[in-house]
């Protein structure tokens, strides 16, 4: 077993047992120990997530289990970066690019679209990050008021695959200039058929900046 599969087992088993500080100390030694921080969120909190959540299809955990589990992970994040963060090497002169970053209507999973918000950031990108089950017309709204440079799309449950191809589409047709992505497993879905796919986080960082 290589030192992602084992770290993202360890973090996992911290998910389990809700033990946020366990699950905060298993993330800090992988960046100390030299994993940046797009291989962290792919390699061991991604498949974590992603094992939960077949667990909870099988019917090994519950649903609190599940959300817990997500819980204790956004904190894990937000302590990895708090308020007042700065990438190390951030130009402020290059910070000039604006992404926006939003979960479709009717999808309440919204962890995977964090994380890209972290290394969009790191990217150079200043993010407007809209969250989970945002309103299609509240996102095209959106889209109007701030203008900007990149729009990336996050659906994951099954079902949420066709509102994802249907607001895509719309903003395809109204902003055919605007570089868009879409995420997450429903993206993967034959039914999605507009915008750029992201499976490898620590593949976004290249992409936005070529």
């Amino acid at each position: 077993m290589g030192v992602r599969a084992r770290l993202a087992r360890a973090y996992l088993e911290a998910l389990r047992a809700a033990d946020a500080a366990g699950a905060y100390r298993i993330a800090t030694r992988a960046l100390d120990e030299g994993m940046s921080l797009a291989g962290l969120y792919q390699g061991v909190v991604a498949p974590a997530m992603y094992e939960l959540g077949r667990l909870w299809e099988k019917g090994a955990i519950t649903v609190a289990d599940e959300h817990l589990a997500t819980a204790v992970t956004h904190r894990v994040l937000a302590a990895l970066r708090p308020p007042g963060f700065v990438s190390q090497g951030f130009d402020p002169d290059s910070y000039r690019l604006r992404a926006m970053l939003a979960a479709v209507q009717g999808e309440q999973h919204a962890l995977g679209l964090r994380m890209a918000a972290d290394l969009l950031e790191d990217a150079g990108y200043q993010t407007l990050y809209l969250g989970a089950d945002v309103p299609s017309e509240a996102l095209l709204q959106a889209l109007a008021t701030f203008s900007p440079d990149l729009l990336a799309l996050s659906a994951t449950m099954p079902e949420s695959a066709g509102t994802l191809e249907k607001v895509a589409s719309r903003v395809r047709d109204e902003y055919p200039e605007l570089r868009l992505l879409v995420g997450g497993q429903a993206s993967a879905s034959p039914q999605v058929r507009v915008g750029t796919p992201i499976d490898d986080l620590e593949r976004l960082g290249e992409l936005v900046r070529s």
